[in-house]
């Protein structure tokens, strides 16, 4: 009696714990997964960056602000560093910079003045290619982000209400 009782519990422990080998296969195909996965993700450690530092001028009113570059170049798939600095003194300069698909500044800047603040001033995610954080008169924002793979003209516009119209460039990916 002792016997099956021994029995049975070393079986319900093995239907309990699954111990059937299957599980043991499953968990290391997905760890193979995982590792595939990983190696796919784009390794940016030794990758050359390009520093772009941007100011945002004049201001000491709003109506005279603008970006002290109107073009910048980058490298088509480069991982770039920009330093977006904002040197205005009104306390209604607040700006940002967003990378879009060429010739949709407008409906950029009318899509994040409808997103508010509470969505950051950005427009739809499917025209954007990356945006830095907004910045505060005086205040210095950074942002990372890898250049479009294609090589050609993107825009760049502040998407803060009021701003489009005088805060815009073109980015040259080469």
């Amino acid at each position: 009696m002792k016997n099956l009782w021994l029995v049975l519990c070393l079986a319900a422990v093995y239907i309990v714990t699954g111990c059937d080998g299957s599980k043991q296969d499953d968990s290391n195909e997905k760890a193979g997964d995982v590792l595939k996965q990983q190696e796919a993700v784009q390794d940016t450690t030794l990758q050359k960056v390009e520093e772009i530092s941007i100011r945002a001028i004049g201001g000491e009113d709003t109506a005279r602000m603008a970006f002290d570059q109107d073009t910048l170049e980058v490298k088509a798939g480069s991982l770039v560093r920009l330093e977006l600095i904002n040197e205005g003194t009104d306390p209604k300069m607040i700006l940002n910079i967003v990378f879009i698909r060429p010739g949709l500044y407008q409906m950029a800047a009318e899509q994040g003045s409808s997103a508010g603040a509470s969505g950051n001033y950005l427009p739809d995610s499917a025209i954007m290619l990356a945006a830095s954080p907004l910045a505060l008169p005086g205040q210095t924002v950074s942002m990372e982000f890898t250049a479009p793979l294609e090589p050609g003209d993107y825009d760049f516009v502040s998407t803060y209400p009021g701003d489009h119209q005088k805060l815009r460039g073109k980015l040259i990916v080469k």
